[in-house]
């Protein structure tokens, strides 16, 4: 793995939300190995969140799965993977941004002018949107994303449907299979690889969402990142063995 694939795969991509009914739309990527800390800054331009009050919880989709609740620990220390929700809460943060109050939903140009609302905050404090250094961050992340994608795209076309694999992901040993798929999936960022496990360590029979990418047994199907799967004459592996 050279040193630009090395990058990228130090890399945690996520849905940022206040709500987890209201994720963002497009993911944000961060870095591994920066601290608990680090990222509240970040977010706090964002969300409009002070750092200082910030309460961080990794979900998948409804499930909690961990809080970040050590601000000197790295990001890559929890058990954070790719496409999880990230919440950020403020139990000091009061909003007075409010459609309908009794039946009655004010106008843009009331909402504009009630000075306490969460667009007049996030002026003011020139935080999310209004921070000037804002929109370079997310220049900056959408040039680090179309970086990825074309590596992984790089990756992806030097596959071939069939070929045994080995799957090396954080924290887990590694796990011998076939390549089944390679590509896009709906409603992800990326591209990704189905895989077929020698062993029942995957997570679903080759569908995602409703859609069959590929047929496999049930806990025999995954999709991983590229840059988690090593092409090779790897043997079956025999539980029995």
């Amino acid at each position: 793995m050279n040193y630009q694939e090395n990058q990228l795969s130090d890399m945690l991509e996520v849905y940022i939300c206040t709500k987890l009914s209201e994720p963002e739309i497009n993911t944000r990527r961060y870095r591994k190995g920066m601290t608990v800390n680090d990222l509240k800054n970040k977010l706090e331009m964002i969300t409009g969140r002070s750092a200082g009050t910030m309460i961080l919880s990794a979900y998948d989709k409804d499930k909690l799965v961990v809080k970040l609740d050590d601000d000197d620990s790295q990001l890559g220390s929890y058990p954070v993977e790719n496409g999880m929700f990230l919440l950020v809460d403020d139990p000091a943060y009061e909003t007075s941004d409010q459609d309908a109050i009794d039946g009655y939903k004010m106008t843009e140009e009331e909402y504009n002018a009630k000075q306490e609302t969460l667009k007049s905050f996030l002026k003011n404090n020139k935080l999310g949107k209004y921070n000037p250094e804002y929109l370079k961050q997310r220049e900056q992340e959408n040039r680090e994303k179309e970086q990825q994608e074309n590596m992984e795209k790089e990756q992806i076309d030097k596959m071939e449907v069939g070929q045994r694999c080995c799957i090396r992901l954080p924290n887990k040993p590694a796990q011998h299979g076939t390549v089944m798929y390679k590509g896009r999936l709906d409603d992800k960022s990326g591209y990704w690889v189905g895989v077929k496990y020698d062993e029942p360590y995957g997570k679903h029979d080759g569908s995602l969402n409703g859609k069959q990418y590929f047929e496999t047994l049930p806990k025999y199907g995954s999709f991983v990142t590229p840059s988690a799967v090593e092409i090779g004459d790897f043997p079956v592996l025999d539980d029995e063995l």
